[in-house]
């Protein structure tokens, strides 16, 4: 009998890629990343967005007109 493996494969973003999907600017990713309102990953020595986390976020914002 032959297992399969479960484990999703992990899709991750660049600040810039991460950015471009938010509509935001990237000083604006950095600072809701600093007010940990969204996670970002450092490998080596870079930081990059799962792309789970960005859909988590998007969907936690409120659309604009609706407040």
């Amino acid at each position: 009998m032959t297992t399969i493996a479960s484990d999703r494969m992990r899709i991750r973003y660049t600040k810039a890629d991460a950015a471009q999907m938010l509509s935001i600017s990237i000083s604006t990713l950095d600072r809701l990343r600093m007010a940990g309102k969204i996670i970002g990953r450092v490998d080596g020595g870079r930081v990059f967005f799962d792309h789970d986390e960005l859909v988590s976020y998007s969907k936690s914002c409120t659309p604009e007109g609706d407040e």
